[in-house]
């Protein structure tokens, strides 16, 4: 390259413009009140890298454009030794001038040394920054693929039945890279991940001159989680787009399974273990004034001579209430299994069906009266079962898990054990309600069993470690220290995942064997 510098005039104590040149040492000294100014020319979409390295004087490097905008300036956090690297992009075309001098103006004289490593092409450049800017092999190569394959993206989307894949990340025995991907809409603004270890979301971007948009998270090994993707569309109106509006679509749901997560060896039907009996029934409550439906789950051999536990489980039609369909946790199968493998006692289970109510009946007193004064006498006049009550347990997830803990509270002559997953103990059951992420007061059952004699109850809690920070896994935590510290016994126990039922299906049984468990 030839510069044109011969007419370039600089202020007072700065010297002639010197070109830079690939692979040329400069070694120089530098007094405080000097300036010692380079230049190179650039296209737009060129680089230029190398360094300077700095011998007993703290130096900075100011870069400017052609235009005389500063650009950056390069200043390293390394004293009076050490290198200054020289990474520099192009994004006008013209010359662009390496001021070096000193911020200190009482620094001694020092000397530097500056080598230009490389001036780098718009191709070889492009390929430089993208490979660096990319976070994985994979996206990289797909993108080179992209620049020379117009279907490169449809035929990779096509060969994905999960929009994710998990890698190794090099050193890291612990933890992997989940890429989430998508191809948004046209009219999509940005689109955001929910799920995995960051709960309050992550923002995609854009593979480069491509469709396909995406984002990574590091993610625990042992880790089991779903995860969704939302759209925010931005749609504009008037001849000119004057009326701009914005809207959500959630697109995608999918579940992340990694290598280790924990075995969920009980929610599977077994050729070897034959079923127990669903029965689905309606109660009628003068409590609640309606006719209530359950679905009851007697084992098989069911012996009416027997004492049997009681499990009551909120949220039945999630648990397993309809027979013959599928459920988000198979209650009925993960109690012949345990039941098969003399993991559990005999039990009898109710799965108390929401009918539409869950989020007025779990925090309602009423309801709380129906379950012990009504459902539990109808269910002692049915089937035999032990009178004592640390061999019933109610049972419930998030608003369920509330619900548990507050009804033994007020009932526990009746309920002597809870199992709890995610249980929702922000709630404070007021007009005024705690915020759902960060509850600005403790929630209601907090104060409730902090500020009482301990009761003859039993704790199973659980909780996701991605589950929605202070208000969930907080006061989970905090709710489980004043169990402790009053006395109670607690399995306390915390899951890599969030608030949903591919966890739940897991640890219902983990909850089971703790409470009503045969050793």
């Amino acid at each position: 390259m030839i510069l044109n510098l011969s007419n370039t005039v600089f202020a007072q104590n700065e010297e002639v413009v010197k070109e830079l040149i690939v692979e040329e040492v400069i070694n120089r000294t530098i007094s405080a009140k000097e300036k010692h100014t380079y230049a190179v020319q650039l296209d737009n979409g060129m680089a230029i890298t190398g360094k300077v390295i700095q011998i007993g004087i703290d130096l900075v490097i100011d870069v400017y454009k052609p235009n005389g905008e500063l650009l950056k300036q390069i200043d390293s956090p390394n004293g009076k030794d050490g290198d200054e690297p020289i990474d520099i992009t192009a994004n006008q075309s013209g010359i662009y001038k390496f001021i070096v001098h000193s911020l200190d103006k009482d620094a001694k004289k020092g000397n530097y040394a500056l080598k230009v490593d490389q001036i780098i092409s718009l191709p070889e450049n492009t390929k430089r920054i993208t490979k660096r800017e990319l976070p994985t092999e994979t996206l990289y190569n797909l993108w080179e693929t992209s620049l020379t394959d117009n279907n490169a993206i449809d035929n990779f989307l096509a060969n994905q039945h999960q929009r994710h894949i998990i890698e190794p990340i090099e050193g890291d025995n612990d933890n992997m890279l989940v890429t989430y991907f998508c191809m948004p809409n046209h009219n999509t603004e940005y689109v955001m991940l929910s799920g995995g270890p960051d709960f309050l979301g992550l923002r995609f971007q854009q593979l480069p001159s491509t469709k396909l948009h995406f984002v990574t998270q590091r993610v625990p090994k042992d880790a089991r989680f779903n995860y969704g993707f939302n759209y925010f569309i931005l749609d504009k109106a008037g001849p000119n787009g004057e009326i701009e509006y914005r809207d959500v679509i959630h697109a995608y749901d999918g579940t992340v399974e990694m290598p280790n997560a924990p075995i969920q060896k009980y929610i599977n039907e077994r050729e070897n273990v034959t079923k127990g009996t669903l029965l689905q029934t309606l109660i009628k409550s003068e409590i609640l004034d309606e006719d209530r439906r359950i679905t009851v789950h007697t084992p098989v051999n069911y012996d009416s001579k027997t004492p049997h536990n009681l499990l009551i489980v909120f949220d039945g039609e999630s648990y397993g209430a309809r027979p013959n369909r599928s459920s988000r946790i198979p209650t009925p199968t993960i109690i012949d299994n345990l039941i098969a493998e003399n993991k559990i006692t005999p039990t009898v289970t109710i799965l108390v069906w929401s009918m539409g109510k869950r989020s007025k009946d779990l925090v309602s007193e009423k309801f709380g009266d129906f379950i012990t004064k009504e459902l539990v006498s109808w269910v002692r006049s049915e089937y035999n079962i032990h009178p004592n009550p640390d061999k019933v347990v109610l049972a419930g997830s998030s608003r369920g898990g509330f619900a548990s803990s507050f009804i033994a509270f007020r009932h526990s002559d009746v309920i002597g054990n809870v199992l709890s997953q995610s249980g929702s103990y922000w709630i404070k059951g007021t007009e005024n309600e705690n915020h759902w992420i960060y509850p600005e007061e403790n929630g209601k059952l907090i104060n409730l069993y902090k500020q009482s004699k301990r009761l003859p109850i039993k704790f199973y809690m659980d909780i996701g470690l991605y589950d929605a920070g202070a208000s969930m896994l907080g006061m989970n935590r905090q709710f489980r220290d004043i169990l402790e510290l009053k006395g109670y016994e607690v399995d306390y126990r915390e899951f890599k995942g969030g608030h949903n039922y591919v966890n739940w299906r897991g640890t219902l049984s983990d909850g089971l064997i703790a409470l009503i468990g045969t050793e």
